[in-house]
C-alpha cells in the first residue's frame, strides 16, 4: 500500500473547516463515531458538511449532547 496517497480536497476541507468546530466524538454500541459540535457552531459550517460529505471516505454522524 503506498503510505505517500494524498487525501482527496474534500477529506482536506473536512479537517480544515469543519473539524475544529467538533467538541468531541464519542462512540457508539457499533463503534460509528458520532460528532457533537460547538453550540455556536455556524449554519454554513453544516452546508460544507452536506455538499462534500458524498466524497468524503468516512460516515459523519451528528449527534446533540
Amino acid at each position: 500500500m503506498d503510505m505517500d496517497v494524498k487525501p482527496n480536497n474534500e477529506t482536506m476541507v473536512f479537517f480544515d473547516k469543519i473539524d475544529p468546530w467538533i467538541k468531541r466524538i464519542k462512540f457508539d454500541k457499533n463503534d460509528d463515531m458520532l460528532y457533537i459540535f460547538q453550540d455556536d457552531t455556524p449554519k454554513e459550517v453544516f452546508e460544507l458538511l452536506d455538499q462534500i460529505q458524498p466524497e468524503l471516505g468516512f460516515d459523519v454522524i451528528i449527534v446533540d449532547e
